[in-house]
């Protein structure tokens, strides 16, 4: 059986303590614990990914469940080219002229499944 060692800090203890509790696990159970929040967080992603948004509905309403960790696991999407910038891509790569090496480097990554875009960030 594999080992999990973390260093935490006293806010994180009581969480995850709270949580235990809560989940009616005893102190010893702390594997089981961080099995179980893996398997829920694995469901959250696995949700994101597929496009479904979370949600709670309570007394003062519907509130949706958002983390960045959600907005990066449902990039998942496929680069779609509008004709006149296929015709132009088609045209550049049929050209005889060479391509630059860093110009082919980025097209063959464009180009792989797990290719995600950067992510930005606009000056305030």
């Amino acid at each position: 059986m594999a080992r999990f060692q973390a260093t935490t800090n006293v806010v994180l203890d009581e969480e995850l303590d709270a949580l235990r509790e809560e989940m009616g696990l005893r102190e010893n159970q702390k594997a089981e614990l961080l099995r179980e929040l893996a398997s829920m967080a694995a469901w959250l992603i696995a949700q994101a990914r597929a496009g479904r948004t979370i949600e709670a509905r309570g007394p003062s309403g519907v509130e949706v469940f958002e983390h960045p960790a959600l907005r990066s696991a449902s990039l998942v999407e496929r680069l779609v080219l509008a004709p006149d910038e296929v015709e132009r891509l088609t045209t550049l790569l049929e050209s005889e002229v060479a391509m630059s090496g860093a110009l082919r480097g980025t097209l063959s990554r464009l180009a792989q499944e797990d290719c995600r875009p950067p992510e930005l960030a606009w000056p305030a």
